[in-house]
């Protein structure tokens, strides 16, 4: 079975703000991104004030349908007004980060490369 694509988002939020952001996120910026056409699934990882200084303390992983899907998701109307929640936080958020992740094909890729 082929794996599916992931969108990792990863942040770091002003620990003062860290409780506010948390509840915001659940109740207004989930619901949103889970509306996107094609995201299927999300797992969030929470660090408390005990994570490492520098490093994110606000992970989230989004999983989409499969690799048909992540264009059209990436542009829809969902998904853009799920980038604009993020403006209300622009003052408390440092080093975000928006990577998506799918399987590559070893044989496609090494035919190519050769």
């Amino acid at each position: 079975m082929a794996q599916r694509p992931v969108l990792l988002v990863r942040a770091r939020i002003d620990p003062a703000a860290l409780p506010e952001f948390r509840g915001w996120y659940h109740r207004v910026h989930l619901p949103h991104v889970l509306a996107i056409p094609g995201v299927v699934g999300y797992r969030g990882l929470a660090y408390g004030p005990g994570a490492p200084a520098g490093a994110p303390n606000v992970v989230s992983i989004y999983l989409f349908a499969d690799e048909s899907v992540v264009q059209k998701a990436l542009g829809s109307s969902e998904a853009q007004r799920a980038r604009q929640d993020w403006a209300e936080w622009s003052g408390k958020v440092r080093d975000l980060s928006i990577q998506i992740y799918a399987a590559v094909n070893a044989r496609a890729t090494l035919r190519h490369l050769n």
